[in-house]
């Protein structure tokens, strides 16, 4: 063996070795900085409140070109090393947009609320400004202010300026629900109260979690997603890993719910869901799409109807139907459980309804909404949709932008964008014809827009 190769492999082994002890000791920062939150909160103070407390801040990261549709457009990218939590250990940090007017909202994932004119996209930096709200005297339990699966699960402003915020509450001990809050759009000060909370919370000890430890995984099935339409809140639930909850009628869990905002009337207008990510509703056709995960493989693009009766509720047919499967690490072929959950390989032979779409291996689907033909030239009716997945562990589809048309409810034109980032959330600004995203992976909106 040479001596110039043996100084090779002796460099690698030394990198190797650096790389580990930074990993080691970014780890330790982690730890440390948990357990100064986790006092700060023994105290009622919030981490994120201090470094909120005047705005944060954005700056122009990255920019590049994208084809899509074999035309040209751009990325901008805006970091802010602000928001430090995060909901998925794969994140960097976790929040969620919503455009009203000429405004852009974000709250993140603990509950802060900032926001700024759209127009200072066009700027090199700028600077979200807080909104004080009263959530953390509503919402009491630690989990919820740190980096775990707890916390906001989705917000939106309403037509008449309501704002809604869904979340994991907190009902007892280890007994969770996905619930709503609700208060009055003002820059200065929101008031949160209770809107929505389901009867009944979801609860470690229930007989059919079988004793299995009730981990991350159980809240990340929570859904929690909202879309507003003629003073009806619609709005999903996850069945948090109760999954026979989704077929129960009696259940509001792995439901999609409309909630009447003048009467507070509540209807489940459809069910057999597993974990709904995105909703979206297009008036055009007065379809209501919903995105959904999966469990190993089966992530869902589904359509429901809201113009045509049915005679029924609309059944989806989680646990029963299902594109993916167990994850092995269930030990599903020695669990009773399972026997309630076959997964078959098709909806419409059991009575179900068919996904539109559905993607195996999963790709982390997160929100949908509809894209204008200016900029996505398509003839038919056209949408996109954000994915998240692993970044450790990237397969197709992750951290990407899912483009496609539908016509005579057929999915058509689809196209895969790799953007190399989790998108947690995304919404259309059809005034400046451009997709705004929140990329959790790389702690930044990010504007895509076509060159033209």
């Amino acid at each position: 063996m040479s001596i110039t190769f043996i100084n090779i492999k002796n460099n690698i082994t030394a990198k190797k070795n650096q790389i580990r002890f930074l990993e080691k000791n970014l780890e330790n920062k982690k730890s440390q900085i948990k357990n100064i939150h986790s006092k700060l909160l023994q105290k009622n103070l919030n981490l994120e409140n201090i470094i909120f407390d005047n705005g944060i801040n954005f700056f122009k990261n990255s920019s590049r070109q994208i084809k899509i549709n074999n035309e040209q457009y751009e990325l901008v990218e805006f970091k802010s090393d602000d928001i430090i939590f995060a909901k998925h250990p794969e994140a960097s940090s976790s929040a969620y947009i919503h455009l009203n007017d000429d405004d852009i909202y974000l709250m993140t994932a603990t509950g802060q609320l900032v926001h700024t004119k759209y127009k200072d996209f066009r700027n090199e930096a700028f600077k979200m400004n807080v909104i004080n709200t009263n959530i953390q005297d509503l919402i009491k339990y630690s989990e919820f202010y740190s980096s775990t699966a707890f916390g906001i699960k989705d917000f939106l402003i309403s037509d008449k300026n309501q704002i809604f915020v869904s979340y994991i509450k907190k009902h007892y001990a280890d007994c969770y629900s996905t619930s709503i809050l609700k208060g009055s759009l003002n820059k200065e000060y929101i008031e949160f109260k209770e809107f929505y909370s389901p009867k009944k919370c979801i609860n470690k000890n229930e007989s059919f979690y079988n004793g299995n430890k009730y981990d991350h995984m159980v809240i990340h099935q929570s859904g929690g997603r909202m879309f507003e339409d003629n003073n009806i809140l619609y709005f999903s639930t996850g069945e948090f890993r109760y999954r026979i909850l989704a077929q129960d009628i009696n259940s509001d869990y792995g439901k999609l719910l409309s909630i009447n905002l003048l009467t507070n009337d509540k209807s489940i207008i459809s069910m057999g869901h597993r974990n709904p990510q995105g909703i979206y509703i297009d008036n055009s056709s007065r379809n209501l799409f919903s995105t959904e995960h999966g469990p190993s493989g089966g992530d869902e693009i589904n359509i429901l109807k809201l113009d045509i009766k049915s005679s029924g509720i609309p059944n989806y047919g989680w646990p029963i139907s299902s594109y993916g499967r167990h994850y092995h690490d269930d030990n599903d072929d020695k669990d009773s459980r399972y026997e309630l959950s076959p997964l078959y390989k098709s909806h419409k032979k059991h009575g179900f309804i068919e996904p539109i779409k559905y993607f195996d291996p999963s790709v982390g689907i997160s929100q949908i909404t509809k894209i204008n033909n200016n900029f996505y030239k398509s003839n038919q009716n056209s949408f996109v949709v954000g994915t998240m997945g692993s970044a450790k562990k990237i397969k197709e589809g992750m951290l990407s932008l899912y483009f496609f048309s539908l016509k005579d409810d057929k999915v058509i034109n689809e196209q895969l964008i790799p953007i190399g980032s989790r998108v947690r959330d995304l919404a259309f600004n059809d005034k400046e014809n451009n997709l705004v995203l929140y990329l959790e992976t790389n702690n930044s909106l990010a504007i895509l827009k076509k060159i033209n």
